[in-house]
């Protein structure tokens, strides 16, 4: 059992890097929303979802492995057990720092779309002002466009 535990640790260490990688790319995602540059934005979101695919496999091994050690120690959660062994002391730091990143990374994530929404605010004001200037345009020519006129060359 000891040694799943170790391998529980492996997997929650790795899952800890991808998510501090992800932390990361959402920080330059938000100056990427701030600049308004598409092309930035396009490929951070590439690479973020390459992070979140990884994780996905991480989760797909780890859940398993963590579900079963708690069905064979019969406890709910590692949190409820006593720190009697150094590695499961390292397990529950671990487990608290990805929730602790969890955490930055929702905020980040909402500040990104906040800031998107914002963005999308100011563009739709924009177009409205421009389809506004648009029509008193077409009025404008309506009335002080003359009509079309035939002028011929004298031979």
């Amino acid at each position: 059992m000891i040694s799943d535990v170790k391998k529980l640790i492996e997997l929650a260490e790795d899952k800890l890097k991808y998510l501090n990688d992800m932390l990361l790319l959402n920080n330059e995602l938000n100056k990427a929303i701030n600049s308004q540059n598409l092309d930035d934005i396009k490929s951070i979101l590439g690479r973020k979802q390459d992070i979140i695919n990884n994780i996905d496999k991480i989760d797909k091994e780890f859940l398993p492995m963590y579900n079963l050690y708690k069905k064979v120690n019969r406890i709910d959660s590692i949190f409820n057990t006593p720190n009697n062994n150094a590695e499961k002391s390292v397990l529950k730091g671990i487990l608290i720092e990805i929730r602790s990143t969890l955490e930055r990374i929702k905020d980040v994530e909402d500040k990104n779309i906040e800031d998107i929404n914002s963005a999308f605010k100011n563009l739709e004001d924009k177009l409205s002002d421009l389809s506004k200037g648009k029509k008193g345009y077409i009025e404008y020519l309506k009335y002080y466009t003359p009509g079309s006129y035939f002028v011929d060359k004298k031979r």
